[in-house]
């Protein structure tokens, strides 16, 4: 088969009029989730819903969600207290936020999660005290929201190699790189060997910081521009990812490239002499845009042919708004935590039930162990986690209120006099106390069986085989490798217990469950440090 330049080639010889459409092109699934945001939170709230700034940069969306009743303003002040705000996907400073906090808005952060990976770089870098070079644009939306995670000065922005011998740096100083999503791939691996030859000591991400969607769009059109007459982007004229694969293309050596909003936009002289057009589109440019283009060259006489090319099938977890229906995420800790505990203890109480025939003394010590008692701070973590990653409240509490029921059972269990037989528990009668010992046994049981329940069921998540996930992980949490066995150690440790063994045995009691819960995370994540990391980037913080 000839391939793309070839073709081109050819079509010149014989008169014909080509159209390569390069793929991918078009929305990514970062613009889908924003977009989407916006539309769920118009259908589930109705108007007003302000939107701080383009939600992506294209003016078409944003003409499109405005009909829908999303109201765009430029800054927060702008918007009325306690009315929902939508912030952009290029991520917001932490300012922003503070303000948004005061003006007791409910805050919906439609950051793409390939941003928000970049600010949580910016941030432990910063934390460990390296200087940051971040490369990218100076005054895009991106650039000025990672900017604003860190105090001024902490960051110097350069878009090329050049820009280094401005910063004033000396060579020993410790330094981290970050790029922008949208940034040119090839232009940024120039400035990162430039930094890195610079700087000793460097590091940086683990993963390039460059959208899959920036990377693809440009390799793709970088294939087909050489063998082009003219390569036209569809994009709005604010969108970096438009304005990076005009770069792309000149460099790959078409000549004639154009940057087009719609068919308008295209200089019909141009058209005239060109046999063979390239079109590719930015990932914030609607489907639609790019029909209307393709139709008017199709007017034109040029056929139009898609060229094979990366299916892409990253998909992003819609952005959680369960939340609207209650307490913002910009309430302070307490808020927040008062209204996890009043939802837990509602769905345990309606989990245990009061169904007929069932033992009304067993249901009472169920409720007594596991209602009303407790911080939940494991339904806290896992609510938390949940929303860093935008994930569903409703599936969080319910996972969260298992581990609960299994974290009751453990200390039922645990007060028993076959094993440290104790009276009191939070200032209250231990259930054995309270009830009498075969009641705390079988209510342990019950519990644990409702754990299983719980997450076993539709309402936890649609998928079965995530269902079974779960309840697999739960199980290997509470076996013999986790709480029982942990708790086996702690009834029989050795004579001089090693700092390890004592380690492990804590580990594999409550960490184990903990651990599970939020994703089998390695141990060292379950400390305070880890802890409050999870709460700090989640938005569980005192106002």
């Amino acid at each position: 088969m000839k391939d793309d330049s070839e073709s081109a080639a050819q079509a010149h010889i014989t008169g014909e009029r080509r159209l390569l459409l390069a793929s991918p092109r078009g929305f990514c699934a970062g613009v889908e989730r924003a977009i989407e945001t916006v539309e769920q939170a118009l259908a589930r709230h109705g108007t007003p819903v302000y939107v701080r700034r383009a939600i992506v940069h294209n003016r078409s969306v944003v003409r499109s969600l405005e009909d829908q009743g999303a109201i765009f303003v430029q800054e927060i002040d702008e918007i009325p207290k306690g009315a929902i705000a939508i912030l952009s996907a290029h991520g917001s400073a932490k300012t922003v936020k503070r303000v948004a906090r005061k003006r007791e808005l409910r805050v919906v952060d439609a950051i793409c999660p390939l941003v928000a990976k970049v600010h949580a770089e910016v941030e432990g870098w910063f934390r460990q005290g390296r200087h940051v070079l971040l490369i990218g644009h100076v005054g895009h939306p991106e650039i000025v929201g990672t900017l604003g995670q860190v105090p001024a000065g902490a960051i110097s922005v350069l878009s090329q190699a050049a820009d280094l011998d401005g910063l004033g740096l000396p060579t020993n100083t410790a330094v981290a790189y970050a790029v922008q999503t949208t940034f040119a791939a090839r232009e940024a691996d120039d400035v990162i060997a430039a930094i890195k030859t610079q700087f000793a000591d460097c590091v940086g991400p683990r993963s390039s910081d460059i959208c899959y969607a920036t990377t693809n769009r440009q390799a793709a059109i970088e294939a087909i521009a050489p063998g082009c007459d003219l390569v036209i982007v569809v994009g709005d004229a604010m969108s970096s990812n438009g304005h990076r694969l005009v770069e792309v293309s000149r460099a790959a050596g078409c000549a004639q490239v154009q940057l087009v909003s719609d068919p308008k936009d295209i200089a019909e002289e141009i058209l005239l002499h060109a046999r063979t057009i390239g079109l590719t589109a930015a990932a914030s440019t609607p489907e639609s845009a790019i029909s209307l283009v393709i139709d008017h060259l199709q007017k034109h006489g040029f056929e139009p042919r898609e060229v094979p090319g990366l299916q892409e099938t990253v998909r992003f977890k819609p952005v959680a708004l369960e939340w609207l229906d209650g307490i913002s995420p910009s309430a302070s800790m307490d808020e927040r935590a008062t209204r996890l505990r009043r939802d837990v203890d509602t769905l345990l109480d309606a989990a245990i039930g009061n169904a007929p025939g069932r033992s009304d003394r067993l249901a009472e010590a169920l409720r007594y162990a596991c209602i009303g008692v407790g911080k939940r701070f494991r339904t806290m973590l896992v609510a938390a986690v949940a929303e860093l990653v935008g994930g569903s409240y409703r599936q969080a509490l319910r996972i969260g209120a298992a581990i609960e029921c299994v974290h009751a059972q453990s200390l039922i269990h645990d007060d028993l006099p076959c094993m440290d037989d104790d009276d009191l528990r939070r200032g209250r009668p231990t259930l054995h106390r309270k009830f009498d010992e075969a009641t705390a046994v079988l209510a342990g049981e019950a519990l644990l069986a409702l754990a299983f329940e719980i997450l076993a069921d539709p309402r936890t998540h649609p998928d079965g085989a995530r269902r079974a996930k779960l309840v697999l992980s739960l199980s290997r949490a509470v076996g013999q490798d986790g709480l029982a066995g942990g708790q086996m150690m702690d009834l029989f440790p050795p004579t001089q217990p090693s700092r390890d063994y004592v380690l492990a045995c804590e580990a594999r009691k409550t960490g184990a469950v903990n651990r599970r819960a939020n994703g089998d995370r390695d141990r060292r994540a379950i400390g305070d440090q880890g802890l409050m990391r999870a709460y700090a980037v989640a938005g569980w913080r005192r106002a």
